[in-house]
């Protein structure tokens, strides 16, 4: 795949997993320049139909927000509203410590962390970390507002894909980006015995009533996941390594 919009060589480590942003156990982390380089395809295509800003962004199988974090403070000034959910209750912790710090007041809580932990060890890659967290909230100021965040526990692939929290948001989201479960290191749910038949398939189904009808999906999945569903029509699709981005709208 050719980069587009991050065409230009720079340094993503400010947003390394396990340096300011927390890594969380057993979850994986997302490229930085490919999650920026996805988005902006995405928000072109929002711009195209006349969605520019205050967007709600979505990601129901967020593990420890990574990639909705670094996005969050990359892009923050387009977006109103960040959502992560995910089925494993043991990575939601974390997911929340990160996307606290798309916001001043997290970074800065987190950035005072740093801080006492460089000068109680006085280590290089304490240093190090507190130069990226300074860096990071100064983009954070630099937005001038507040994001709301939300985070909570909840099956993408559930027969009953009811939560209180997104059924408030039926018809507002209006971009949603997730890297589903696949390999060895993270599965749909702590039970998943590899029979659930087409989970990208029963994701999609549960996310319709929650999408805005202007509205982009851009699912990262292995090449070999079939990625598609009666309700989207494929805007396109790019193949970046071992992974494929695919990009729906609704009918």
């Amino acid at each position: 795949m050719e980069y587009r919009y991050e065409a230009e060589p720079r340094s993503y480590e400010d947003y390394a997993s396990g340096r300011v942003l927390l890594n969380a156990h057993g979850t994986t982390a997302f490229p930085v320049r490919l999650a920026s380089e996805i988005y902006q395809h995405g928000k072109a295509y929002l711009a195209s139909k006349g969605r520019t800003n205050d967007l709600t962004l979505y990601d129901p199988c967020c593990g420890g927000a990574h990639l909705l974090t670094s996005i969050g403070i990359q892009h923050g000034r387009d977006l109103n509203r960040i959502i992560g959910t995910d089925i494993d209750h043991r990575v939601l912790e974390v997911a929340r410590r990160n996307l606290s710090m798309v916001n001043a007041d997290g970074m800065q809580h987190r950035l005072g962390q740093l801080r006492e932990m460089a000068l109680a060890y006085g280590k290089a890659s304490h240093e190090e970390a507190v130069a990226s967290a300074e860096r990071l909230l100064m983009l954070i100021e630099q937005r001038g507002r507040m994001l709301e965040v939300q985070c909570d526990a909840h099956d993408a692939v559930g027969q009953s894909s009811s939560s209180e929290m997104l059924d408030k948001l039926n018809g507002e989201v209006d971009f949603v980006f997730t890297d589903v479960p696949y390999g060895e290191i993270v599965q749909w749910s702590d039970a998943d015995d590899g029979d659930n038949v087409d989970p990208v398939g029963k994701m999609l189904g549960n996310l319709v009533p929650r999408l805005a009808p202007i509205s982009v999906v851009a699912i990262v999945a292995d090449k070999k996941q079939k990625v598609e569903h009666p309700a989207y029509r494929r805007l396109k699709k790019l193949k970046v390594g071992k992974r494929q981005i695919v990009f729906l709208e609704l009918e």
